[in-house]
Order: structure tokens, then sequence, then C-alpha cells
């Protein structure tokens, strides 16, 4: 499948070529074997800061960081432990736990891949990427009831004026339902903490028609509905770009805030062992949201349709009693 790009931008508003990042997550891999592996079709070289870390330095398409996502390995903080009881491991033996906890981390800690940010029109070459993953066998979500993994895509943005911004925010908004039924969520990310949806209340006052903040006011109104990185569109990263003080100020967590000018798109499902799936489908369900988002006549039209929606049972008895009564 080909990485859709007709009708969206492709260059920032400062005309620079649009990037976009990539995070996955799997198992069943060996993280230094596929470092490697990466090296030997991308180029680069291997740098590996333990066996819970590895960099993919000067590939052609930038540094591909491989790691465990656990800070209790990927920091060794398990060797404070050892030496508060009194052991001290020699090289050797510190090598042999670093296995064995690699070994036990891959039943249900994921492995994770971030890739450099990717010019648009180089997407493809993320296929290599791909290929090599499944031959070396890596296991995505629906292999065990324990896999809870995901991906992430950080799509840069086109323009950080206020209305772009939340022009893609109200698409995002509005075609969440339809993306999730396409993603056909897996059940073990149903339950997983990241997957909660928007409040009502800030979806309400989004989409509502006559909305258009300037950006300290869009920055105020997402933090104060949205104190948190844990939405299917974190707009965290990108907020924390543009004001870093207030955001930083306000957000849970935030030393994992990773200030970017992009999207932060967080899917529920990585599918790395099934062939029908792609990084390029996610990608283009993508697409329809930048689609919506540039669409102004349209994204209006689905405002309005929204802002007349019933928002209760109640108002949706009120408003039949209006079409019943003469």
């Amino acid at each position: 499948m080909h990485y859709e790009t007709e009708s969206i931008a492709m260059t920032t508003d400062q005309g620079r070529t649009r990037r976009v990042g990539f995070e996955l997550e799997f198992a069943g891999v060996d993280l230094k074997r596929l470092a490697e592996r990466i090296a030997e079709e991308l180029g680069g070289k291997v740098e590996s800061e333990n066996a819970f870390v590895h960099t993919v330095a000067g590939t052609r398409l930038g540094d591909f960081q491989l790691e465990v996502d656990a800070d209790l390995l990927k920091k060794r903080r398990y060797r404070d432990f050892l030496q508060k009881i009194g052991i001290t491991l020699d090289q050797e033996s510190e090598k042999a736990v670093e296995s064995a906890l690699l070994e036990t981390a891959s039943v249900a800690v994921p492995f994770e891949l971030v890739s450099p940010p990717v010019p648009l029109d180089r997407m493809h070459e993320m296929d290599e990427l791909e290929r090599i993953l499944r031959e070396l066998g890596a296991k995505g979500t629906r292999a065990s009831p324990l896999y809870a993994f995901g991906m992430q895509l950080n799509p840069e943005a086109p323009s950080l004026e206020a209305d772009s911004v939340r022009a893609h925010i109200q698409a995002f908004l509005l075609l969440e339902k339809r993306l999730r039924d396409e993603i056909d969520v897996d059940p073990s990310r149903r339950i997983a903490p990241f997957i909660d949806n928007f409040p009502d209340s800030y979806r309400e006052l989004v989409l509502d028609p006559d909305y258009a903040p300037d950006m300290d006011a869009l920055v105020a109104d997402y933090l104060e509905h949205n104190p948190t990185r844990n939405r299917p569109l974190d707009m965290t990263c990108l907020f924390a770009h543009l004001d870093p003080d207030t955001v930083l100020g306000k957000v849970e967590e935030p030393h994992l805030v990773k200030p970017r000018p992009t999207y932060h798109y967080r899917l529920p499902d990585c599918r790395i062992d099934d062939a029908d799936w792609s990084m390029a489908l996610e990608w283009n369900r993508w697409v329809m949201v930048e689609r919506l988002a540039a669409d102004s006549e349209e994204l209006d039209r689905q405002c309005r349709e929204f802002a007349q929606r019933p928002k209760s049972p109640l108002d949706w008895l009120r408003r039949l009693g209006k079409r019943l009564v003469p």
C-alpha cells in the first residue's frame, strides 16, 4: 500500500518539506539484531547504551532509537536495588542479569522503535523497516492478550497558526469514531489507560461552529479540559513547542512531554505481524483528518451538523416533542 499525499500540504507555511515520525511497539525481536539489520539496509552505525537501549545513527533517513519501554530497565535502576542489598555485579554477571531481564520483560513490556522525522515524500522508504520487522518475527497487538501495544504518528503541522491547529482538532473530533471503527480496536487496547476519549465538554466547546480562539485561548481551553497526554490526539507536544511554560506547568507528567511542532496521533494497535496491516494504512487514515481540516466549508458544515444533534436523551425527547406538536 502506498502513502497517500494527494490534497494535503506537503510543505509547512515556512516552505519546508513536512516530516512525520513513527513510533512502533512490538515484541518477539532481538533488539540488538534489529538494530544491526536496520544498519545493514538503511546504512548507519549501531550504538548500544546497554542491552535495553540501542541507536542506529546516521542512516539515510536519520537516527532510529530502539528500546525496552520501561525506565527501570532503560536507566538500569535495578543496579541501585542490587547495590542496596550488597550485591555488586561484575561485567559478565551484569550481562547475564540483563539478558534474563530482557527475556522476562519481553512477555508483556513493549519494545519500542522510534523513527527519525521522515520527509513526506520519502515515507515509502519505511516499507523496508516493516519488512525487516516481519523477517525477524516481530509480534503485534493481537499475538497475545498481554500485548497492549500501540503505534504513534507524529505528523508535522503544516501551520502553527491558531486557525489551522483548531481546524485539525475539530477534524479529528469529527472523524474520531470513524477512525476507531475502521481500526477495529483490539479488546486488550480498549481497556488500556491511554485510550481515554476527549471529554464531551471539550468536544462540544471545540465543535461549536463559532469557536475561533486565538492561540492562547486554544491552549488554555485544551489544558482546562485535557491536562494530560492521555488522549488519542495528544496536543501537549505541539502546544508545549509554542508555549512551554504554560503547558509544562499544567499538564500531568510534564517530564514525558516532548515539545515539537507535530500532532501526536496515538493509535491503539500495532499489527506488525498482520500482512494486511501497514504503517501506510494508518497514515492514509490520518490523511482524512488533514483533508477535512483543509476544507473549511465542509468542516463548518459538519460542525454545524454536530451542534444540531441532541446532546442528551432529554434533549432528544424535547426535539421529538417539537416535531410531534403542530
